[in-house]
């Protein structure tokens, strides 16, 4: 009795772990079109303003939206290119497409949307 209730429950755990993992991709799934949609209102933002946003800046957006509290040694280290140049594409954005929320340290960034 005891080997059909360990082996009802081991199904029954398989099934649930295999329900997590499909929700997990659907929401892997919608959160990067999500993204990609921002990104794309943000491209048009800029033509719109007589801007251009280069792949670095388009990558740097991309990671803060992934991760609001992103350094910039971390960005540089992901985009490839130095911290001063992050530095300087954070300065071309900030107040068109992104703010800083809160401090240098411990503060996030959060993507400007309208």
């Amino acid at each position: 009795m005891t080997e059909k209730v360990a082996e009802k429950v081991t199904v029954n755990d398989e099934k649930v772990a295999e329900k997590v993992i499909e929700t997990e991709q659907k929401v892997t799934e919608k959160v990067i079109e999500k993204h990609q949609k921002v990104i794309e209102k943000l491209i048009e933002k800029a033509a719109q303003q007589g801007d251009r946003l280069t792949e670095n800046r388009i990558s740097i957006l991309r990671l803060m939206m992934d991760d609001p509290y992103i350094s910039k040694a971390e960005l540089s280290k992901y985009v490839g290119i130095s911290e001063n140049s992050i530095s300087r594409n954070i300065e071309v954005m900030r107040g068109k497409y992104l703010r800083r929320v809160g401090p240098d340290k411990g503060g996030f960034w959060e993507i400007i949307e309208e």
